[in-house]
């Protein structure tokens, strides 16, 4: 099985430096960036994507018919959404340092690194279970693509912090079978 893990296409709140509100759609129309995943009617390729609207606009952007997992949302930012990343360094910041060091940490009143873990882990058990699938791609936040190799892997969760995943980057995991290892080709950019 190949598992692609997609990051879906930048927002105007990645370009400012703000966080997610939940609501955005893609700055530019970048479907030409992701030709190489297109899947087609005959491709036994199984698309899901978190509910965002901009990681279904991207999953739009790869196949006509997608399903929809919330296992695959955003983390929870809480009070935090929308707001300036920076804005919210200097108001909070032991509350910032701790959510960027400690996967337990939820200053923000929403979800914590390790919650989004319990969820990615339930959402990749399920992909495990499409048997027919050969191959599947996830578009969801950089985020969850973060727990989701940190969980594949067995790396621990402290590791999320040392990884940088652009929009449109696509990481690749590969097992024989659903009891073997999963090996990773990490990030690919788009053309």
């Amino acid at each position: 099985m190949e598992l692609i893990l997609l990051c879906h296409a930048a927002t105007r709140a990645m370009k400012t430096g703000h966080f997610p509100n939940g609501d955005e759609l893609a700055e530019h129309d970048a479907r030409s960036r992701l030709a190489p995943l297109f899947v087609g009617p005959q491709d036994r390729t199984r698309v899901i994507s978190g509910a965002a609207p901009v990681a279904r606009q991207t999953a739009a952007w790869l196949a006509d018919a997608f399903d929809i997992d919330p296992a695959f949302d955003d983390i929870d930012y809480g009070r935090w959404r929308g707001q300036s990343i920076r804005e919210t360094g200097e108001r909070e910041p032991e509350h910032v340092a701790a959510w960027l060091a400690d996967p337990q940490a939820r200053g923000h009143g929403g979800e914590s690194i390790a919650m989004l873990a319990v969820r990615v882990a339930q959402g990749l058990e399920f992909i495990d279970g499409l048997n027919a699938c050969e191959r599947c791609i996830v578009v969801t936040h950089a985020i969850v693509v973060k727990v989701a190799l940190a969980h594949a892997l067995g790396m621990p969760l402290e590791s999320v912090y040392r990884m940088n995943f652009a929009p449109l980057s696509s990481t690749v995991l590969k097992r024989a079978s659903a009891a073997g290892a999963w090996t990773a080709e990490l990030p690919r950019q788009p053309a």
